[in-house]
């Protein structure tokens, strides 16, 4: 029951930033250059994204390219998956999946 609330807070935690980054019209707040964003943007996008809603308790895994979209998964302290990042590679907009 507890791994449930933690995995239901941390979802809620993770979807409520990328609820008002995806309707915000000024641009991505997590990224700071223009034009596609790269591997290593990417990852400064997911550090900062995590760093701005955890207090270092979320981690990121691997990023992988798919198609226009890199897919990150993040993961807790105890090193299991809580939810999936994909960064748009053309504005660097963040959505999270659970």
């Amino acid at each position: 029951m507890r791994k449930t609330i933690t995995a239901f807070v941390v979802a809620l935690t993770l979807a409520a930033p990328a609820a008002v980054l995806a309707c915000a019209c000024q641009g991505n707040q997590y990224r700071t250059g223009t034009g596609y964003v790269t591997l290593q943007e990417a990852q400064t996008i997911t550090m900062n994204y995590l760093t701005s809603i955890d207090n270092g308790s979320l981690r990121p895994g691997n990023i992988s390219l798919d198609g226009s979209v890199y897919v990150v998964d993040v993961y807790d302290e105890n090193g299991n998956a809580v939810a999936t990042l994909n960064i748009n590679m053309y504005d660097g907009s963040i959505q999270t999946r659970f």
